[in-house]
């Protein structure tokens, strides 16, 4: 987070006022303006420690309502969201960062935080989802802009080719033929994580493929490798993941965000036109 807070030119805080329905109705919102003026206080005294450029100011709204009016005014070019886990996670608007996503064409940085504010740092490498696709690769090449000399791991994630209802009572024809595919598979992925890694060093970052076959879903298997490696930041371009989705919450991009409490930096990609 600190890589992405230093090259800011300015940032601007956004702390969110959200009384519920019966502090509306008991006209009892005050408290709610004074938690939030705290929680910029406490922010920006942070952000001066650390020489950061800050400014800020609580608002009243719908989460999306007060990112959109603060986007139009800052005119930013980047968003970072302070998550709280699931549970603490009373003010989190449902599908939050899946509709920031689709709304705004920029950079969302999501990170868990504590209920005291504090946030776990981790010392790995950056973790880059690469699937081949163009998403993929332009994250990877802002995430370099970013952390130019870091070391990074390009993971790709395929999924095992089933045997369905192939019979095991002797090797068949159709048996033989799925031995081959599966390996085909593997070597596919061994190209497109191969890909991403020479993506990667041309961005300036250190990395290292790594093409894994997944055990359950896709966001698992990030998750699962990111934590295995201690990953300093997952990095993954939406559109180029969005087309694998995810049973649970829609979309690989939005699972990780709710299933990790490590960094995790998406890039979407503009919708052309």
């Amino acid at each position: 987070m600190r890589a992405v807070i230093d090259t800011a030119a300015e940032l601007y805080i956004l702390p969110p006022t959200l009384p519920g329905r019966l502090a509306w109705l008991a006209d009892d919102v005050d408290r709610f303006r004074d938690v939030a003026d705290e929680r910029l206080d406490t922010v920006l005294g942070h952000m001066r420690s650390i020489g950061a450029p800050a400014v800020g100011a609580p608002r009243r709204g719908s989460m999306l309502t007060v990112i959109a009016d603060a986007v139009a005014e800052f005119e930013p070019d980047h968003i970072l969201i302070a998550m709280r886990s699931a549970e603490h996670a009373n003010w989190q608007e449902r599908k939050l960062i899946e509709h920031i996503e689709a709304r705004f064409d920029l950079p969302v940085t999501t990170y868990m935080v504590d209920p005291r504010g504090h946030t776990s740092t981790a010392h790995g490498p950056l973790l880059l989802c690469y699937d081949g696709s163009e998403a993929a690769a332009r994250a990877i090449e802002r995430a370099g802009a970013l952390f130019a000399g870091r070391e990074a791991l390009v993971v790709t994630v395929r999924h095992p080719t089933s045997l369905g209802s192939l019979a095991w009572s002797g090797v068949t024809e159709s048996m033989v033929d799925f031995f081959r595919d599966d390996r085909a598979a593997a070597e596919t992925g061994d190209r497109i994580a191969d890909g991403g890694v020479r993506a990667a060093t041309d961005a300036g970052l250190h990395a290292t493929p790594v093409a894994v076959e997944a055990d359950g879903s896709v966001w698992t298997t990030i998750v699962e490798i990111a934590d295995r490696h201690d990953a300093a930041m997952i990095v993954m371009g939406s559109r180029g993941l969005t087309g694998v989705r995810s049973r649970l919450l829609g979309s690989v991009s939005s699972a990780v965000v709710h299933h990790t409490d490590r960094p995790t930096l998406i890039f979407r990609q503009p919708v052309a036109g």
